[in-house]
């Protein structure tokens, strides 16, 4: 289903908020929750589910430290048991965040990563290559190209002495897989920045490596993010063409339509080096819609983004975290067709549910109607991540509340692959052997992530957000 022209419902720009959380002891900014809730429109059918389910291997802690939420994981694309995964720790500082990265070289297996923090100086501030000072960072999101380069963007966050965050920057730092993927303060670089106080802000960014056949883009490196100029907000692009050494400037790739009620943008990259950026609009009665946008020249420029989904509900389950519909993006390297994944609740009596579409050819910005992945209606489903492998399976992983017998407080990890595009997809396995408590925890995150090559999955996840949780992840066949 594509829209030709925005849907006549009104956008809802008070819904918007912003993502990141510069200080664990602080109120967390929820989104709104409006009572408005109508059944969905479009019926959303639940997939056919076959074959055999994933092998789960046991659950690891990469890391020492807690509390810890908000994840991503990479890997290698020429070496599939080289992994890099990143999330938010709020160890150090009195609970400021600062990302935490970590990197595995035998597939993922208890014992083998390594753990750091991204550059701070001798006061354990964080530093960049542009000589600022920052006192905390967030949204970490990690990604490898084919010359072993890994990058890692994050937000830089300044703080005032009262804890508000005054002014951020997008940044992207820069190693290797030759050398450990250590990253320095001198190849930390910006993005966008704003090293004074201000109301303008970067938020919720992601990155993507151009590793396709295409000999003009392979090799360059992309960001998708929402921008917030004062009482505004649009979703932003840019592009490095010297492996995250430099960035071109930000061009709009959003509707200009929709600017206040944007948010949620995710980039990905084709086999022939097209790049594609997915977000989420907001509408009024808490509807909300994923929107697509495509270049076909390297992100030098972006067609009109297009409605990929029905009008949807945002997800208005109770729990003391919030949560969101984001959508989560994935193109398949062997095949070129675009997958998407985003958290639904269909209506006040159902659950939150994860759906799934794809384009309807390679390439293409036509999509088909959402098919239901979760396996179950019992509980909630949201979070979802997804990636393709190079042989075309689909891989997607979410939290999932079925087995809770305290609401959204409790959770599990549950993940599906479909080895034909995803026409039918595996029975869905529990990854975590026992259930995570969050307890009253009011931070999990805002989006996991897994990785996947060479017959293994990878996903990672929180085992508990603010109530001490930690970077954990499986090894998944």
């Amino acid at each position: 289903m594509i829209a030709t022209a925005l849907p006549a419902l009104q956008l809802d720009r008070s819904a918007v908020f912003k993502t990141p959380v510069p200080h664990s002891h602080l109120p967390i900014a929820v989104s709104p929750v409006h009572p408005q809730q109508a059944t969905q429109t479009v019926p959303v059918p639940a997939t056919t589910f076959g074959g055999a389910p994933y092998t789960v291997g046991p659950t690891v802690t990469p890391t020492t430290t807690k509390p810890e939420a908000e994840e991503h994981i990479a890997v290698d694309p020429l070496n599939s048991k080289l992994l890099v995964a990143a999330i938010s720790d709020f160890s150090l500082r009195s609970g400021f965040n600062t990302t935490k990265y970590v990197v595995s070289t035998t597939n993922g297996g208890a014992g083998s990563w390594v753990q750091r923090f991204v550059p701070r100086n001798s006061s354990g501030l964080l530093v960049t290559s542009d000589g600022a000072v920052w006192q905390a960072n967030s949204d970490p999101v990690v990604a490898i190209d084919k010359l072993g380069n890994v990058y890692l963007a994050d937000l830089s966050i300044a703080v005032s002495n009262t804890g508000n965050a005054t002014n951020d920057g997008l940044y992207v730092s820069v190693g290797n897989v030759s050398t450990g993927v250590q990253f320095t303060a001198s190849t930390t670089h910006p993005v966008l920045t704003h090293l004074s106080a201000t109301s303008v802000s970067e938020d919720k960014p992601w990155i993507a490596a151009d590793n396709s056949s295409n000999a003009t883009t392979t090799g360059h490196v992309y960001a998708a993010w929402a921008h917030f100029p004062a009482t505004s907000d649009m979703i932003f692009f840019s592009r490095s063409t010297n492996h995250g050494g430099s960035w071109s400037s930000p061009i709009q790739v959003s509707a200009p339509a929709q600017n206040g009620a944007v948010q949620g943008a995710q980039v990905a990259v084709g086999p022939q080096g097209q790049v594609y950026v997915a977000y989420e609009v907001f509408f009024v009665g808490n509807k909300r819609q994923q929107f697509l946008a495509k270049s076909t020249n390297g992100g030098l420029s972006f067609s009109t983004p297009v409605a990929i989904t029905p009008l949807f509900n945002e997800l208005t389950f109770h729990s003391n975290y919030r949560k969101n519909s984001f959508p989560a993006l994935a193109v398949n390297p062997s095949t070129g067709f675009t997958y998407v994944l985003y958290a639904d609740q269909p209506s006040t009596t159902l659950g939150a549910q994860v759906e799934f579409i794809r384009s309807t050819t390679a390439g293409g910005t036509t999509f088909t109607a959402p098919i239901v992945i979760n396996g179950s209606s019992a509980g909630q489903q949201f979070f979802p991540a997804i990636t393709a492998d190079s042989s075309g399976v689909i891989h997607t992983s979410w939290f999932d509340t079925r087995n809770s017998t305290s609401g959204a407080s409790q959770y599990d990890i549950f993940a599906s692959r479909s080895l034909n595009n995803g026409g039918t997809w595996s029975p869905n396995a529990r990854v975590t052997p026992s259930i995570i408590n969050a307890a009253t925890s009011s931070f999990i995150g805002d989006y996991a992530g897994i990785a996947a090559l060479g017959g293994f999955a990878h996903p990672v996840w929180t085992n508990g957000g603010f109530n001490n949780g930690q970077l954990q992840t499986s090894t998944l066949h």
